[in-house]
């Protein structure tokens, strides 16, 4: 298992959990700057989910559960492989306390912000669960993982892989005469329920210079150089994963491993399958 470490130069790590169960909280430790929260890496068990509160940590990274804070909304537990993992459900209506009624969340929110000026590497381990389903109304949308400017910004995400219908479609967002421009960088036809997908995605915040690779599975199905990002405030963002939807009455599940942000090259771990 990965370590994660809460700094610019570091890097996360996560996995996936597939059933959830209620269990009591795990015993609360004083983080280094003397805020109190909860440790998923030692509360997490092989046998036992663990809901996790508004405020987690993991190997020394700090997460917001921004979610309906159910018990099985977001929970980690250890695979028998010991690699810990993370579980995210959603259903019809739950949404974070800042949410509007048109839409539904369970995510964790990284708490390291990186500067525009430098290269981000990003990769995970992604498994929607079977039986998974979403509105076909071209309206609606279904995030899994997104990159965001700022705290404050509330635009859409400036990089995201999002679940249409039956596919995966990873998006890139860049600023043209000041205003939000999207593009479909690559799209996944008929993506298997079930199965983890090995995603890794290198990318800089430029108005000109911009990086966007992403690998699927091993295989590189995005290279771009140009616009990306929103270049109007000093950062470039932060990265958010788990559910983020538009309101639908089925219920959704997706689970998460091996998750890593950082500055540090992962070419390597890009020609890996899943």
């Amino acid at each position: 298992m990965k370590r994660i470490v809460n700094r610019r130069t570091g890097y996360f790590s996560c996995a996936a959990l597939l059933v959830a169960a209620a269990v009591n909280f795990p015993q609360e430790v004083i983080h280094a700057i003397g805020r109190q929260t909860f440790d998923a890496d030692t509360s997490a068990s092989s046998m036992t989910v663990t809901p996790l509160p508004g405020n987690f940590s993991y190997s020394k990274g700090e997460y917001q559960n921004q979610s309906a804070r159910k018990a099985y909304s977001v929970g980690a537990r250890r695979s028998p492989d010991n690699d810990l993992i993370l579980r995210f459900e959603v259903r019809s209506g739950e949404r974070a306390s800042f949410d509007g009624e048109d839409r539904e969340r369970s995510e964790a929110t990284s708490g390291t912000t990186f500067p525009k000026d430098e290269v981000i590497w990003n990769a995970y381990r992604v498994k929607i669960a079977d039986g998974f389903a979403i509105p076909s109304d071209e309206r609606s949308w279904f995030i899994v993982g997104q990159w965001h400017g700022s705290k404050d910004d509330k635009r859409s995400p400036y990089i995201a892989a999002e679940v249409q219908g039956k596919d995966l479609v990873f998006m890139r967002r860049y600023l043209s005469e000041g205003k939000p421009v999207s593009s479909e960088m690559y799209r996944m036809h008929d993506v298997p329920r079930g199965e983890w997908l090995n995603i890794v995605i290198e990318h800089k915040v430029s108005a000109s210079d911009g990086i966007l690779n992403i690998w699927l599975n091993g295989r590189q199905v995005v290279k771009f150089d140009g616009p990306v990002g929103y270049w109007d405030h000093p950062e470039a963002g932060y990265w958010k994963f788990g559910i983020y939807r538009s309101r639908h009455d089925a219920d959704a599940v997706v689970e998460y491993r091996d998750v890593v942000t950082t500055t540090e090259n992962l070419s390597k771990r890009a020609t890996l399958t899943n």
